[in-house]
């Protein structure tokens, strides 16, 4: 692999087990709270959000080929959906836990911190993923490997 790639590939890993650790101080906020502090459609949101961010998280670690896709989707899918859920006003209190309006139940500054590191680790695992894929190797050896036809 090139050095870029090694590097890239590198930094993906390290966004993984950073998003990791911003997921996993989410949830501990959540469990914290109580499970009755979320609207029942943001706990089941939450749950599926969280299987997809496992997945793309052992899909990373492991070097899986479609890793960095899965990465960009995990990864910015988790910091939009999170961005509406927590720090938007209330448009639909049904299917958001503002932390603005509505009840806010137990929200500290615990709270803030947690949603905010979920969105910022989002972000830059999406980033790294984006980062990954472009300078994926498979397609920078095929390139490579095909001789030019314009020397002659």
């Amino acid at each position: 692999m090139a050095p870029t790639s090694v590097r890239a590939h590198a930094f993906l890993r390290l966004t993984a087990v950073a998003f990791l650790f911003g997921w996993g101080l989410h949830v501990i906020d959540h469990l914290r709270r109580g499970m009755s502090a979320s609207p029942m459609f943001v706990m089941v949101g939450g749950m599926v959000q969280g299987v997809i961010v496992v997945v793309a998280i052992a899909m990373v670690l492991r070097g899986q080929t479609r890793a960095p896709e899965a990465a960009v989707f995990s990864g910015m899918g988790s910091a939009l959906v999170f961005t509406y859920a927590h720090l938007l006003p209330n448009f639909w209190p049904a299917y958001q836990d503002s932390f603005l309006s509505g009840p806010r139940i137990n929200v500290t500054w615990f709270s803030w911190v947690t949603a905010l590191s979920e969105i910022g680790t989002g972000m830059l695992f999406a980033y790294a993923g984006l980062r990954a894929r472009n300078v994926n190797p498979s397609r920078a050896a095929t390139r490579s490997a095909v001789p030019d036809q314009s020397v002659r």
